[in-house]
């Protein structure tokens, strides 16, 4: 079941890797921008100074949302390193069943964030659901599957808490 299983694991790692390669592509288009906004921020202060409301509203949104992918990049990184240690250990139905509840958290928290995560969550979820299915068909999987779900819990949970994600 295992050997069945490991290259779908393996992919949702690369699928995870290339998420967070990508959060963090975000991230810095966001450090950015707030800087660019700064810079003109201080230009128009002399000349046009009822714009630096609005300057100030889009840095604080960026500002936001920047934190947001932060702790989520944050997340992933933590996910990625536990899976991986989970797979080359050869728990690679940890592994699984900790990918399913990642995929919860990351769809419950991504609220403003460009699509293409949304895509790859997508993705990732699809994935995961194969791989729940491919666990449960097989023979005599079900009760290792219920005992060892609270093992990918707290997997993701010490996650969740170095990120701060709720």
């Amino acid at each position: 079941m295992a050997s069945a299983v490991r290259p779908q694991v393996l992919l949702s790692l690369a699928l995870l890797r290339e998420l967070y390669n990508k959060v963090n592509y975000y991230k810095s288009m966001i450090d950015r921008n707030v800087r660019q906004y700064n810079e003109y921020k201080e230009k128009i202060s002399r000349i046009m100074p009822e714009k630096i409301r609005s300057v100030d509203k889009e840095i604080e949104m960026l500002n936001t949302l920047g934190s947001h992918l932060n702790s989520m990049a944050l997340f992933l990184e933590g996910v990625i390193l536990r899976l991986e240690t989970l797979v080359t250990a050869g728990n690679v139905v940890v592994a699984a069943l900790a990918l399913k509840n990642v995929v919860k958290i990351l769809r419950q928290n991504l609220r403003g964030v460009p699509p293409i995560l949304a895509v790859l969550v997508d993705k990732l979820d699809e994935l995961s659901n194969n791989i729940t299915r491919e666990i449960q068909l097989s023979g005599g999987a079900h009760g290792s599957v219920k005992m060892l779900s609270p093992e990918a819990s707290k997997i993701v949970e010490e996650a969740k808490k170095v990120a701060g994600i709720k």
